[in-house]
């Protein structure tokens, strides 16, 4: 590679750029060979000056006060440190669903169960409580069965009251027995909660009823 060298000499002003160093009583013998254009450079005071190789050179009166960055007993900046930015905080998981408890009702017809002002489970009662624990098999993890007894108008309303609490512990009775770890309670409405009216035959067999209420977490189709 070819080189524009410039020869200066030790007695002689150097200049360098736009900085002139100033030989100061010490003579230097021979001469220093600075490559032109790489950049050399001196303090303004004259008393160091830095090659553009890298080389340091010491004229004169050389003080620590007046030295050239990067020259004897100078150490080179510590670089930049750039501390990272922290990752950003992961997104919480998001909570997970609560589902609703299902909530049902089966109805149970009372000439089904009970025979005529009778609180006492008849023998065709099998065959509809049997009918009501397949329906509750598709109900998974059940938490409560409640069950409501009913009755018509006919009769003193004091007696369709206790006649309704008996049948519906009847019926409790049965489901305790079928499920054992599950919260079975039971009540009575009376003649108080009709679902027709009292009026006609019809009518008064639909109001003569046991409700039973399930709550559940999960069902099967």
């Amino acid at each position: 590679m070819n080189r524009n060298i410039g020869t200066i000499s030790s007695i002689a002003a150097l200049l360098l750029g736009s900085s002139v160093v100033h030989a100061q009583g010490v003579a230097l013998d021979g001469t220093i060979e600075i490559p032109a254009g790489n950049g050399g450079y001196a303090n303004s005071m004259g008393d160091a000056i830095k090659t553009g190789l890298g080389d340091c050179v010491k004229i004169g009166l050389y003080n620590d006060e007046d030295q050239v960055d990067a020259c004897a007993g100078i150490e080179e900046a510590p670089e930049e440190v750039v501390e990272a930015e922290p990752a950003p905080e992961a997104a919480p998981a998001p909570e997970p669903v609560q589902k609703e408890p299902i909530v049902t009702t089966a109805t149970l017809g009372g000439e089904a169960l009970f025979d005529n002002n009778s609180d006492v489970l008849n023998a065709s009662s099998e065959q509809a409580m049997a009918d009501l624990v397949s329906q509750l098999e598709k109900f998974q993890e059940i938490t409560s069965i409640e069950v409501v007894g009913h009755t018509d108008s006919n009769g003193e309303a004091s007696y369709n009251q206790g006649l309704s609490e008996r049948r519906a512990a009847a019926v409790e009775a049965f489901l305790k027995a079928a499920y054992p770890n599950v919260d079975v309670t039971s009540s009575g409405m009376g003649e108080d909660s009709p679902v027709a009216t009292n009026s006609t035959p019809e009518g008064r067999q639909l109001n003569r009823r046991v409700e039973v209420q399930v709550t559940a977490k999960s069902i099967t189709e």
